[in-house]
């Protein structure tokens, strides 16, 4: 159970962040629009965008979390032993790997955001990769 505290404890922390650049990311954007962000925001004003994504992030980064935290003592079942400072090397590469993955896409479409969204990445590895490990220890 200490696992899954842990891990949604992590999601929250998550969202927070989430909570604190999505909106300064998302009026970088609305400041000077692509033509496809143009055509959004002639449909849906950035406060509420603002507003959707505060109200989503942190159920959807809690359930994340959650399974993040299954996901880890699943790990340290399989596959234990440590390395690169966490408790379980192949959780925390994983981990790595994922937020990569997760991160280029945008990266490449936003480019204007690139550094929000470098620095998203850079959190995620370190709350899911590390503090949700150490956390979890009992």
């Amino acid at each position: 159970m200490s696992y899954v505290i842990a891990g949604m404890f992590s999601g929250l922390l998550m969202a927070s962040v989430t909570a604190t650049l999505g909106p300064i990311m998302l009026f970088s954007l609305a400041k000077d629009p692509t033509p496809f962000f143009k055509a959004l925001l002639s449909k849906v004003p950035p406060i509420y965008m603002t507003l959707g994504l505060v109200v989503l992030t942190y159920p959807a980064w809690t359930l994340v979390g959650a399974v993040a935290g299954i996901l880890y003592r699943v790990s340290l079942e399989q596959l234990p032993g440590g390395g690169l400072g966490s408790p379980n090397l192949v959780f925390t590469m994983a981990i790595v790997v994922v937020a990569i993955m997760l991160a280029t896409p945008p990266a490449l479409l936003l480019r204007r955001v690139i550094v929000g969204l470098a620095a998203m990445a850079v959190i995620f590895i370190g709350v899911f990769g590390w503090l949700l490990p150490f956390m979890a220890r009992t």
